[in-house]
């Protein structure tokens, strides 16, 4: 094919439009920059509230995911250190048990020293007191098949507590000496006179007892020590009572009494001892 019959082929004449088109294209490419600009800008302009919200959905969804994760290990932490309080408690309460047990075998190694014939139980938990009791009484956590008896002393190694007043199978009350219920023959240490140690109700709200049928001639004195006879069998000779903070004369002026402060805090007791025997049990003093 010639030159002239190239120009006049549809080969040249479709050629010469695709030169035609992307010359076109190129010019308007020029020209139209300034508007493409403005176009853009106003699609920008459009779109920039639709942007904005997806932002603030994208950050609020993000925040709340965050705290959510947040709150999820705020709540692992506070259920794993829940956990580590509980095991410490445990660990503490274990702790104070053996102290508590430690302190009533230590009690109880106190009393034998001292009494050499006394059978003692082993060392009773004081449980609870005994509702509406003014008197101190209390519940502890042994019973009649523990090998604990009715009437039996109750003691620590301060001195004397009670006796065993009531029985289950595993558990036992005791009435104390604050009762006027409880009598105990009682001696003065430093003057050897003889009385009965009894409750009173009057002195029992300020957690003292009292001494009754002391002589009206006896020098018994404040702070002068009142400790068990022993004359009747129930209980030893020479356990403590309590010290006498008061002395009067009694109303029929024929006898003096004493208002005594128990040797031992009946109201903080957490183990006591039940004395199950001694040497001359169920001996009245005309039986020695």
């Amino acid at each position: 094919m010639n030159l002239h019959a190239f120009f006049r082929s549809a080969r040249f004449r479709v050629l010469l439009c695709v030169l035609a088109l992307l010359a076109g294209v190129m010019l308007y490419s020029l020209h139209a920059r300034p508007h493409t600009d403005r176009l853009t800008q106003l699609m920008q302009s459009a779109v920039s509230p639709v942007r904005k919200f997806s932002a603030a959905i994208s950050g609020s969804v993000n925040e709340k995911l965050d705290t959510y994760y947040g709150a999820k290990a705020y709540r692992d932490e506070n259920a794993r250190l829940r956990d580590q309080i509980a095991s410490l408690n445990a660990r503490l309460i274990g702790y104070d048990d053996a102290q508590t047990e430690l302190e009533a075998l230590r009690d109880q190694l106190a009393i034998k020293e001292k009494n050499s014939d006394f059978l003692l139980s082993t060392p009773c938990k004081v449980l609870m007191p005994i509702t509406n009791e003014m008197t101190a009484g209390f519940l502890i956590d042994q019973g009649e098949e523990d090998g604990i008896v009715l009437n039996a002393p109750v003691i620590c190694s301060l001195g004397l507590v009670g006796v065993v007043t009531e029985l289950s199978a595993h558990s036992a009350a005791v009435t104390t000496i604050l009762s006027p219920e409880l009598s105990v023959g009682a001696v003065v240490l430093e003057t050897g006179d003889s009385g009965i140690v009894e409750g009173d109700l009057r002195y029992a709200a300020n957690g003292q007892t009292g001494m009754i049928y002391l002589d009206e001639n006896s020098s018994v004195k404040a702070g002068d020590l009142i400790m068990t006879a022993g004359t009747t069998g129930l209980f030893p000779y020479g356990l403590p009572i309590g010290n006498v903070t008061e002395v009067g004369m009694e109303e029929s002026a024929l006898a003096k009494y004493a208002v005594l402060a128990p040797s031992a805090d009946l109201s903080a007791l957490e183990s006591v001892t039940v004395l199950l025997d001694f040497e001359g049990k169920g001996e009245s003093f005309g039986e020695k």
